[in-house]
């Protein structure tokens, strides 16, 4: 379980400096240094998926299940399709991007889960961050390149950052959920 939170940290923070990066408009020689850091950001986000779902499936009901669902499955097409795309055919861009919509879809379903209901363990701010990546972050990255970097570039840039930042904070949520738990069963009774 710590190894799941801790790739959800470390995958969080990546992710968070690959949107970044990518807000800058970065050139050819750039992407293919930022490219990879992405993929592996998206592996370690994807092995962090089990801690998260162990936490919080004791208030899963059928919006939380359909959103972890679709978010489960998008983030895993699009966790193998990247470095597929990156290294072998371009065509498996194709599949990164669906899968990456799904997955933010599935996100935002599962953000609007979360806050919801009262029961969950992680902090309610990585919800929110979840509910805004898709609608607020791509349009976010498109203005933001367009009009203050003067050149359009990947409108998944937003929702990266937002999503990275979103994984932070379940991923220190979850370390000290967990860091509290044997604690407590080890108090006298």
């Amino acid at each position: 379980m710590r190894v799941s939170i801790l790739s959800g940290l470390l995958g969080g923070v990546l992710m968070a400096i690959t949107g970044l990066a990518m807000l800058s408009v970065l050139d050819e020689a750039e992407f293919v240094i930022v490219e990879p850091l992405g993929a592996v950001a998206m592996i370690l986000l994807a092995l962090a998926l089990p801690a998260l779902y162990v936490s919080e499936h004791h208030w899963f009901g059928r919006l939380a299940t359909v959103g972890f669902g679709l978010l489960s499955v998008g983030w895993i097409v699009a966790t193998i399709a990247l470095p597929v795309a990156i290294y072998g055919p371009g065509v498996a861009f194709f599949a990164f991007l669906l899968g990456m919509l799904v997955g933010m879809i599935g996100a935002l379903i599962f953000g609007v889960a979360m806050l919801r209901t009262d029961a969950t363990t992680v902090s309610r701010r990585g919800a929110w961050l979840l509910v805004a990546a898709l609608p607020i972050g791509v349009p976010f990255a498109i203005g933001f390149t367009t009009y203050v970097m003067g050149q359009g570039a990947d409108p998944w840039a937003g929702p990266m950052l937002l999503y990275g930042l979103a994984w932070i904070i379940f991923g220190r949520s979850l370390w000290e959920h967990q860091s509290e738990a044997p604690s407590q069963s080890q108090a006298p009774q």
